[in-house]
């Protein structure tokens, strides 16, 4: 009999999403929704509510990091483009509140919030981290 993993070790949870590398043009967390600035480095997605890849920056299991290492600017990051259908284990914004099914598009700082404007995603399980004192919580995601 298997068993539920309550809390994942990796972000990239379901899928075939493509795997690429990239700076870090400031401080990432794995999970946050990224996107490439000016100069080709990713940082957080900065845009609330606005267009976004459906890229998500992933732990590097490799160097021994779990999925609560960040990365400091300069470092070497790695992403994953989702497909469709793909499986993540993202950051819900602190001050949200969703259940399984709702719509979550960037809140401008790597996490997502519920909104269908530019939805990139959708709640597979209930988050409420409105009592998180404005703190990210980790909800898995299925991206659209």
């Amino acid at each position: 009999m298997s068993e539920i993993v309550q809390y994942p070790k990796r972000i990239h949870l379901l899928g075939d999403g493509r795997h690429e590398e990239h700076t870090a043009g400031g401080a990432i967390t794995p999970g946050m929704l990224v996107a490439l600035n000016s100069v080709g480095h990713v940082v957080a997605h900065p845009g609330a509510a606005g267009p976004a890849e459906k890229a998500f920056a992933l732990e590097d299991a490799l160097q021994g990091r779990t999925i609560e290492t960040a990365y400091a600017e300069g470092e070497l990051v790695g992403i994953v483009m989702c497909n469709s259908g793909d499986v993540v284990y993202a950051f819900l914004s602190g001050g949200e509140n969703v259940n399984p099914g709702a719509y979550l598009n960037s809140n401008g700082d790597g996490s997502l919030q519920a909104g269908t404007t530019n939805a990139i995603a959708v709640a597979l399980e209930p988050v409420n981290a409105s009592d998180s004192n404005d703190q990210n919580e980790r909800i898995r995601v299925r991206i659209l």
